[in-house]
């Protein structure tokens, strides 16, 4: 009786076993399905990322080399008026009016000065 029950065990852990190699085979055929799935998600993706960021950078590009020269030419811009200035009469009249200032403050405080004196006198 043993041996019958021994056979009885070995018959249904094949079985077992041939259910669970099926049942993982199909499961593993619809992971590699769903990964290819992914796949060409994925690649369809890319693709359409760079048909669309290629034109965004040269867009970008342009855009950096339409603002570099604008600097270099109101760099240039600003050197000349800075030449312009150092070599034309405006900063001789820039010295005269902080001297003509510095002169009007000193007669003003030398009249005020003289009124004070003379104020205090009556």
């Amino acid at each position: 009786m043993e041996i019958g029950q021994l056979y009885q065990g070995l018959t249904f852990l094949a079985y077992a076993t041939g259910i669970i190699v099926i049942l993982v085979g199909v499961m593993l055929v619809k992971v590699l399905f769903d990964l290819s799935k992914l796949a060409n998600n994925i690649n369809d993706t890319t693709n359409i990322v760079k048909e669309e960021l290629v034109p965004t950078l040269k867009n970008v590009n342009k855009s950096v080399e339409i603002v570099s020269g604008i600097i270099i030419k109101a760099d240039e811009g600003v050197n000349k008026v800075k030449e312009f200035i150092a070599k034309s009469p405006l900063k001789i009249l820039g010295k005269l009016s902080t001297m003509g200032g510095t002169i009007a403050k000193g007669f003003f405080g030398g009249l005020c000065a003289g009124m004070k004196i003379f104020g205090k006198k009556k």
